[in-house]
């Protein structure tokens, strides 16, 4: 299954998708702790011919995405800007916030929501709070990670169709930790324990020392988030596994009667 950005072209070579284009480029000023671009910076960034990223900033600024200053610099342009406002009345996970602020404190550690993108074989965290403890795990929140490692990875990899779970597989099941399941019969069994129990625990798998525990959120039929609670290995211990697993069951089934109810 190709990713959005598997049409960027190596060096040399034009972007065959305008779209994928368009991502990249609007991705990495996004991404640029400064505030304008120029297209070779760009260029380099995206590894991507000065040409291509010449014409995919002509046709974004058509439309107002992207603007060009005095400088010749290029930025965000207020149509980005309006479209990313209003386009949060339609989020998903409108109404995730209150559950996750409950969550967080019925066990008093840091909760997060985490969605995955089929086309990306990617998950990332789009909301998260964090616990009150001075000991804590603070994810890196709207950053695209690994499917293969992380209770929050495996709450919903492990419902995913057999061609979703192949095609990370065929990425490459990198090592983050020496714990990080490596190879296809760990990460199947993994995932079978996932099926079995209804929730996901890992331990020192994506950061020495965390300790991850989710839940799959079911909507219209399949699972593409999870939520759960990520904390450190010292406040964990098997007589509180329990406990913990049925908080985040049962913030996962609050999200998903509220997001049922939303209207269509």
């Amino acid at each position: 299954m190709a990713r959005p950005d598997d049409t960027a072209a190596p060096s040399g070579r034009r972007e065959r998708n305008p779209i994928a284009s368009l991502a990249r480029v609007l991705g990495a000023l996004v991404d640029s702790p400064a505030t304008g671009l120029g297209v070779r910076e760009l260029a380099r960034s995206l590894s991507t011919p000065a040409s291509s990223v010449q014409r995919t900033l002509d046709a974004a600024g058509v439309s107002g995405l992207v603007a060009q200053d005095a400088s010749g610099s290029w930025h965000l342009g207020w149509e980005f800007f309006r479209l990313s406002a209003l386009g949060q009345r339609h989020h998903p996970f409108a109404e995730a916030r209150p559950i996750l602020e409950r969550l967080r404190d019925d066990t008093g550690e840091t909760a997060v929501l985490t969605v995955y993108d089929r086309f990306r074989g990617e998950r990332m965290f789009v909301d998260s709070v964090a616990s009150k403890f001075s000991i804590r795990f603070v994810p890196d929140v709207l950053a695209w990670l690994p499917m293969h490692a992380g209770a929050s990875s495996h709450a919903i990899l492990a419902f995913r169709p057999d061609d979703e779970k192949q095609a990370v597989i065929e990425r490459g099941l990198s090592a983050l930790t020496a714990r990080t399941p490596h190879t296809v019969s760990e990460l199947e069994g993994t995932h079978q324990r996932v099926r079995t129990r209804g929730y996901a625990v890992s331990d020192d798998e994506v950061n020495l020392g965390a300790v991850g525990v989710a839940a799959p959120i079911w909507v219209g039929g399949e699972v593409t988030s999870s939520i759960g609670v990520i904390l450190p290995r010292q406040r964990f211990h098997p007589d509180l596994e329990s406990g913990l697993t049925e908080q985040v069951i049962a913030a996962a089934r609050d999200l998903q009667e509220r997001v049922a109810a939303r209207p269509s």
